[in-house]
């Protein structure tokens, strides 16, 4: 097939994704699923993860059959001859879009988690593929505690992880959901994730992409006050952030050719660089049976992976004479010294979910007042 020349794995060899489309036998897939599923029996996953699925049918329900009783009111308020007939309807009709809304958030969700859920056969190809390509494959569901930096940040769990060998590093590919701890971001996002780890501590900065932005996955967004312009005409591309102070660093990071290289190869994802850590990440699955995601996928890791030894010879002059020495004098443990304080961590913004609010408080005070009226 045509995909297998196009893009090459971290190790230099052709991808093969031959294993994505072929035919399968149901009986080679019964086969495998019996090893597979002696060898995985978390295959489920945690137990919210079933709790949560039961809890959007229900309520994606209780939505129907609201969205019902309030259509049939409507209806017998039409038909009435009430004086304020227009104002019941007006009141209805905010309520109507509520329902509407969040009609479409459950079912934006259930598509999500469908699209999510893993067969035999999904995991038959995924770890054919994988094979094929000597990756090592973890189906999960898992917690995903050792990607440390977004763990810290709330629930991480991440599914159908694919790791690859590589001369400067491990690199990881994979699905993920984190759902933000913090009581200003109570939301969850979702997506797929490629994670490689460096060899010394960097400032965290986060580039993102304007393209392909899903509203409902904008959690954790930094405050807008750390958002740093881009010369030229990058700024149409993305949205650059870094700690205040850190300006000339962030541009040193993110020079003008590795900008051009991450809008011709890797233009619909964001990459954020934390601690030790440079994640390439997007609102869609990375870990998927479609090539051409694959594509995409390694043509963005392989834009950043070639700035890796560049950006490992930075070092923060606002260190401490003590604590540079300290941190130079231990290469073998990765210590947040080699970064000052300020420019560990971007300080976060409100999100979306405020945003969702107000319209709400909005709608429910509008149908106060025509019931006062």
């Amino acid at each position: 097939m045509t995909e297998q020349k196009t893009a090459t794995l971290p190790d230099g060899r052709a991808l093969d994704t031959s294993a994505l489309t072929a035919r399968v036998r149901r009986r080679e897939v019964t086969a495998f699923s019996r090893r597979f599923t002696a060898q995985h029996p978390d295959l489920k996953g945690p137990a919210f993860e079933t709790v949560r699925r039961v809890m959007v049918r229900i309520g994606a329900v209780a939505v129907l059959i609201g969205a019902l009783a309030l259509g049939f009111g409507m209806l017998g308020e039409i038909a009435s001859s009430d004086d304020d007939k227009a104002e019941q309807l007006m009141g209805m009709g905010l309520m109507m879009g509520l329902f509407v809304i969040a009609g479409g958030i459950f079912l934006w969700v259930s598509v999500r988690n469908g699209r999510r859920r893993s067969t035999p056969k999904r995991h038959y190809r995924l770890a054919g593929f994988a094979a094929d390509n000597r990756l090592a494959y973890l189906p999960g569901p898992a917690f995903g505690g050792y990607l440390e930096p977004w763990a810290s940040r709330g629930r991480l769990i991440v599914s159908r992880v694919m790791r690859a060998p590589s001369a400067d590093g491990a690199v990881e590919f994979g699905n993920y959901e984190l759902s933000y701890a913090t009581t200003s971001n109570g939301q969850s996002q979702f997506g797929g994730y490629c994670a490689l780890r460096l060899d010394r501590t960097l400032p965290n900065i986060v580039l993102r992409a304007r393209r392909h932005r899903n509203p409902l996955t904008e959690a954790g967004l930094p405050a807008r006050a750390q958002h740093l312009s881009l010369e030229g005409d990058f700024d149409r591309h993305f949205t650059l952030y870094c700690p205040k102070g850190y300006e000339r660093d962030a541009l040193y990071l993110f020079t003008p050719d590795i900008m051009a290289r991450l809008i011709d190869r890797a233009g619909a994802f964001d990459v954020e660089i934390v601690d030790d850590w440079v994640f390439i990440s997007q609102a869609k699955d990375v870990v998927t049976l479609d090539p051409s995601r694959w594509q995409q996928v390694l043509a963005a890791t392989g834009a950043v992976r070639g700035k890796i030894a560049q950006w490992e010879r930075w070092k923060d002059d606002r260190l401490p004479a003590d604590e540079a020495a300290a941190a130079a004098s231990t290469p073998e443990i990765r210590v947040l010294e080699e970064v000052a304080a300020p420019g560990r961590r971007l300080r976060a913004g409100s999100g979306m979910m405020w945003a969702l609010l107000g319209v709400a408080v909005v709608i429910i005070g509008v149908m106060q007042l025509f019931r006062l009226f």
